[in-house]
């Protein structure tokens, strides 16, 4: 088999080698708290119902037209 010179040697693979962990410099750290963010949302939902949230802003946009009609 031929490794071209200027190739980097191959990372070893030890034991506790994980893909899915991510290394521990800042911008490992930075992922991972976004997968836990994105992991927390999937999980636990809206804090409101969709309709609610519908509901009120047809009552804004209904407000604001009567302000405007009758002002």
């Amino acid at each position: 088999m031929y490794d071209a010179p200027d190739q980097p040697p191959p990372p070893k693979l030890t034991a506790d080698f994980n893909p899915d962990r991510p290394a521990r410099s800042r911008q490992g750290r930075r992922l991972q708290r976004i997968r836990e963010e994105i992991e927390r949302n999937r999980t636990e939902g809206p804090k409101y119902p969709t309709w609610l949230l519908a509901l009120i802003l047809v009552v804004i946009i209904a407000g604001f037209t009567l302000i405007v009609i009758y002002a």
